[in-house]
């Protein structure tokens, strides 16, 4: 049974497994700006009847399992709830052979549904809400941000330079030789920098000069461990990468990071070249440009101080009317 009384239920409920990026970024940040704004937002991985008496808006992300589906129909249905789903990627063409798993034919049909049936669709770049407008007019972007609080937080002590990588596993292809032998290559000759890499993932250089840190229990630990001065994200240029969002400039900006990104659509326009970071292009070898910030230590802590003071406009609470009014679309 699908509750159909409207009275005394404004407020946004989050189905969702409630763990990982995808969560955090799409769900759970969002929902807490909300809440110290006074709305009551809150997520979690069960959908019921009592949770739908307190709520009139549902927001999802790319569901496309059978079971949840199946309830979503039900919802649609009823008419009773403003339905919203979030798709942030390409997932009708994933790299990583774990997502081509999981994303089927049968499973993109049901996403395509889903789409089709909710009453507002956000997504984080502009290619992919093109695409899913195919199934729903009501497309908006919204891209990903961060805390407030990360404009300010102090980093954590280098006795070292750090040039430095975070990323989870479906990026470790994105990692040519050449990308690894480029940073091996600025090591060798930068024998006062070490590299650190956030997750499960490193290169081949002698030990004592590569730190691997394992993933935190939480996004807030995670941020408060992040230390290093120049940040790396190689993108392989494929229909997925080039639809991926802005996410990780945006966290490099905001913690004070200098970005050396691949010139690729998901960092143009959020790292600003040799101003907040660097975009490589098509054949600059990354050990040069590496070297060139490592010979400049004030032109990069100048860079990392206007990246941090770009990203104030990145953070959830300067975009949370952007949520808002897509929500409200209805």
């Amino acid at each position: 049974m699908i509750v159909t009384d409207t009275t005394n239920r404004l407020g946004v409920y989050g189905w969702s497994p409630g763990g990982g990026g995808v969560h955090q970024h799409r769900i759970a940040e969002p929902l807490r700006v909300l809440r110290t704004l006074g709305v009551s937002a809150q997520s979690g991985v069960q959908l019921d009847d009592v949770i739908l008496s307190q709520v009139d808006t549902v927001l999802v992300h790319t569901l496309h399992d059978e079971r949840n589906s199946y309830a979503w129909e039900l919802l649609a249905k009823s008419d009773s709830h403003r339905m919203v789903i979030d798709v942030d990627d390409w997932w009708w063409r994933p790299d990583w052979k774990p997502f081509r798993r999981a994303y089927t034919p049968d499973a993109l049909a049901r996403l395509y549904r889903n789409v089709e049936l909710a009453h507002v669709v956000t997504t984080t770049t502009a290619v992919l809400a093109e695409y899913l407008s195919r199934y729903n007019s009501n497309v908006h972007v919204v891209p990903n941000t961060v805390p407030q609080w990360l404009l300010q937080h102090p980093s954590p002590h280098r006795p070292r330079p750090v040039v430095g990588y975070q990323g989870s596993a479906h990026h470790m292809t994105d990692w040519t030789v050449d990308d690894q032998n480029q940073v091996g290559r600025f090591l060798a000759r930068h024998p006062d920098w070490m590299a650190r890499f956030y997750g499960n993932f490193t290169i081949d250089a002698p030990h004592d000069r590569v730190e691997v840190v394992p993933w935190q229990s939480n996004h807030d630990l995670y941020w408060r461990t992040v230390s290093m001065d120049i940040g790396l994200g190689p993108l392989r240029n494929t229909p997925f990468n080039r639809a991926k969002s802005s996410l990780r400039a945006v966290e490099y900006a905001a913690l004070g990071i200098v970005a050396v990104l691949p010139d690729l659509p998901p960092y143009r326009g959020w790292v600003d070249d040799g101003v907040t970071g660097r975009l490589v292009r098509p054949g600059q070898p990354l050990s040069r440009i590496l070297a060139g910030l490592a010979a400049e230590p004030q032109q990069l802590a100048t860079m990392a101080a206007n990246a941090r003071q770009r990203a104030a406009q990145w953070t959830t609470e300067a975009c949370i009317g952007k949520w808002v009014d897509a929500w409200n679309s209805r």
